[in-house]
């Protein structure tokens, strides 16, 4: 490996990792009193990145495998056939896969967590080590295929769509499995909730490729839109609850 290998890797590792922990002091910062500690917050996103992302995209790929025979990954393959099995995977299979991973990963270290919104933090910060992982896998793709001028417009806009959205959803999640712990009853409600956001997303991020035929080129920029609205209506709640004194 020379030094150019060297110097994209290091780009690219700090495009994708960088906004991911910028979120996560973002969010822990608008909590009120006692915060949680750093360690165990990037144990929770370690776990994201690694475990979570690795589970998620082995799953994936063995159910698209299954479904479709050749294994092509999840956009590449809704251009390619824009099916109606096409449309399971991408809109309803992968969300819950990747929703389910990422709450294992906050059960995982639920025993740091002492009231209901410490959920929402913990659960961001394994939603943001998995976008980390996700947005350095698409984005070295789109530098290596299309050159940097895609790689910087890829980057820009995962930061603000697909990295927020992986924390909201698992925020949502991770507050379930926190109420749990401190009051009792199912967390699995919230969970489903966080799968509903996540399918929804995928739906409008993947407008342009639906419904192109239909609507030409502005489906691709109707669907962004939604989409990004969809993720602020979310954070703008997550972080009422971060700032309650109650929650």
């Amino acid at each position: 490996m020379n030094f150019g290998d060297l110097a994209f890797l290091l780009l690219v590792l700090l495009a994708s990792f960088i906004p991911s922990l910028a979120a996560l002091l973002w969010l822990r910062s608008l909590e009120r009193g006692r915060k949680e500690h750093w360690n165990d917050l990037l144990l929770t996103f370690a776990f994201g990145s690694v475990v979570a992302a690795i589970a998620a995209l082995i799953i994936e790929l063995a159910a698209t495998a299954i479904l479709f025979g050749p294994i092509i990954r999840e956009y590449e393959f809704l251009a390619l056939n824009p099916s109606v099995l096409s449309f399971i995977v991408i809109i309803i299979l992968a969300p819950v896969i990747e929703e389910s991973v990422k709450a294992i990963g906050v059960k995982r270290y639920s025993r740091y967590m002492w009231r209901p919104r410490n959920g929402l933090v913990f659960g961001a910060a394994v939603g943001l080590g998995f976008a980390a992982t996700e947005n350095f896998l698409y984005e070295s793709t789109a530098y290596l295929a299309e050159g940097a001028q895609a790689f910087v417009t890829l980057a820009v806009m995962r930061s603000f769509s697909s990295t927020l959205m992986h924390a909201s959803a698992s925020s949502i999640a991770g507050y379930g499995i926190a109420r749990n712990k401190t009051y009792g009853g199912p967390w699995w409600p919230y969970l489903a909730i966080a799968v509903l956001m996540h399918v929804f997303f995928n739906l409008f991020a993947s407008f342009g490729e639906l419904f192109s035929d239909r609507y030409g080129e502005a489906a691709g920029s109707i669907g962004l839109i939604i989409s990004i609205l969809l993720v602020l209506i979310a954070l703008l709640i997550i972080r009422h609850r971060l700032r309650g004194y109650h929650a």
